[in-house]
């Protein structure tokens, strides 16, 4: 596709923000940006030949664990977007994966960092990544300007903020809650004072799939610098995340 493709040493994806992007401020969704990040994982993926189907017949599907987002700016409805990704490096188990978001013209406007998981669906056990290495681009010492991808520790125990039903809409291929879906949930679950706030660091940790028959309790709590936000099922953490909100 024409607005998708593979300049020599990355692969790229430009798009324009739609209005249903967008929030009351006219501001582009968290959760629409994170679902790009990971699209576009796919788009250099299924390029390579790798699809969906291929991976899935061959024993073995991606999954992400944690995400970091850093956001110079907010896009805004109607701006036009160049996201390109890269493969940084292996780390034990995981794939490393970056993200930067650009004006046409060059202006860095947000970055993303992911690590990813190679797994047996059946099994759901992780498979080293020397099994699936062939294909994909060069590996990029590149760092994109966004936060570790770290794991998320409230300092004291959450209050619960309320429930939150998984509903079909909310699920991927993969039969799970869409890892784009559960920052959705964290904005919706926000204190109405913070959900118009900019932010400027996002990070989220995913601990264990989330199914159509289930319903998360939602806990959150102040920060120094923001809000955390955690879904339990049965008492098991399923996902954490951390907003950090530009100062005003």
């Amino acid at each position: 596709m024409a607005d998708r493709w593979f300049d020599g040493t990355f692969y790229k994806r430009e798009l324009t923000v739609n209005y249903l992007d967008c929030n009351t401020e006219k501001k582009v969704f968290l959760h629409y940006i994170q679902g790009i990040f990971s699209e576009i994982a796919g788009d250099e993926s299924q390029a390579n030949g790798h699809t969906h189907e291929f991976l899935v017949n061959s024993g073995r599907v991606f999954l992400i664990t944690r995400m970091s987002f850093r956001f110079l700016r907010t896009p805004k409805c109607n701006e036009t977007l160049i996201f390109t990704t890269w493969f940084r490096k292996t780390e034990g188990r995981f794939f490393l994966r970056d993200c930067d978001v650009r004006s046409p013209k060059g202006e860095l406007i947000a970055s993303a960092s992911g690590t990813w998981a190679l797994i047996d669906p059946a099994e759901h056990k992780v498979i080293e990544p020397s099994a699936l290495r062939t294909g994909y681009s060069e590996f990029s010492e590149l760092k994109a300007d966004s936060p570790d991808c770290k794991k998320i520790v409230p300092e004291v125990p959450l209050t619960l903020l309320g429930y939150r039903s998984v509903y079909y809409t909310d699920l991927d291929l993969n039969y799970h809650v869409n890892n784009a879906a559960y920052s959705r949930v964290a904005t919706d679950f926000l204190p109405p004072e913070y959900q118009s706030c900019e932010v400027e660091d996002f990070l989220i940790n995913f601990n264990k799939e989330t199914r159509l028959d289930e319903t998360l309790e939602i806990r959150g709590g102040v920060t120094e610098h923001g809000y955390i936000i955690q879904g339990f099922c049965d008492n098991v953490l399923h996902f954490a995340c951390e907003f950090v909100f530009r100062k005003q």
